[in-house]
């Protein structure tokens, strides 16, 4: 595992991290254990909470016990919850977000946070009062950091107030200028910067295509493998994603995501100790010769394509 600075806090966080959610199959807080535990085995240290049921924030605490705190990341997120009938309930309000807070750090015993993270707050839904009260866990500690994640228009204004230490972006082979430019303003206000969504869902099974949402254009499904006599066969799309020997397509756009040296870490999601340990792996793996160059074909040939039907 490989190891970054998170911005300006001082802390260095491995270049893979991993993300709990109470939406996930694992319940009972020994479970939550293990897969904590897999984490720490190969190598990472930096962790996501997204959620607040009891079973994992008790099996977080039981797995930190067997490490020097400061030498972990915890951050989490708030903002939004899922509600009885499993619809997410957001609320944004400075009593939800202290009551949040204070409910895990009393339950867990971890002491401090390292990052309170805002779970893409929308404009309308963020309080002069909830600001404050954020200032507010990071002056006294019970937060060293305060974070944004999402991609609502009201992540821009937000980064330009100056009072967030993380920022976490979906980052992605077909990431567009509004997350690069958000990349570029977050390091240029030395945040740390934490990738998530690194794997399409575009991608998930389907070989060849390009996005159809985000200011990507759709591109047809590439044919199987041509004869050598045509090897350029597929260029311009991401066919190559599923032909590249002994490599997955989630392997491929991890390893594209962490050849961004402004990311921090990308962010994986994992419900068994096989998986972290084979997407653990990737940052020590080369990508095969070619596969960058393939990647900025299908990347520009998915620009050029946008700006014909623009044209048009």
């Amino acid at each position: 595992m490989r190891f970054r600075p998170l911005g300006k806090s001082g802390m260095v966080v491995s270049t893979i991290s991993l993300s709990l959610t109470d939406r996930a199959a694992v319940v009972r807080p020994s479970d939550w254990v293990a897969l904590i535990y897999s984490a720490f085995e190969n190598g990472i240290n930096a962790f996501e909470i997204n959620g607040d049921t009891p079973g994992m924030i008790d099996g977080l605490s039981q797995a930190l016990r067997a490490v020097e705190r400061r030498l972990i990341y915890v951050a989490w997120r708030v903002g939004t919850r899922m509600g009885p009938a499993g619809v997410p309930v957001r609320d944004f309000s400075a009593h939800t977000l202290a009551r949040t807070v204070d409910a895990v750090l009393a339950r867990s015993g971890i002491g401090y946070l390292d990052a309170v993270v805002l779970d893409d707050p929308h404009t309308e839904e963020f309080s002069p009062q909830a600001f404050d009260q954020l200032k507010l866990m990071r002056a006294d500690g019970r937060t060293r950091m305060l974070g944004i994640a999402g991609q609502d228009d009201a992540i821009d204004a937000l980064l330009t107030t100056g009072a967030f230490d993380v920022l976490y972006l979906p980052f992605s082979l077909i990431s567009g200028w509004v997350e690069r430019r958000r990349l570029k303003v977050a390091i240029e206000r030395d945040m740390g910067v934490i990738a998530y969504d690194y794997y399409p869902k575009t991608f998930h099974g389907v070989g060849g295509a390009a996005p159809k949402s985000g200011g990507w254009i759709a591109r047809p499904k590439a044919a199987a493998p041509t004869p050598r006599s045509n090897p350029l066969a597929g260029a311009g799309t991401y066919a190559f994603l599923d032909r590249t020997r002994n490599w997955t397509p989630e392997e491929i756009c991890l390893a594209y995501a962490q050849t961004e040296p402004s990311l921090a870490s990308v962010q994986i999601t994992a419900e068994r100790a096989e998986r972290i340990e084979a997407l653990a792996a990737i940052p020590d793996r080369e990508m095969p010769p070619g596969v960058s160059a393939q990647i900025e074909m299908a990347r520009f040939s998915a620009v050029g394509a946008e700006k014909k039907v623009r044209g048009a």
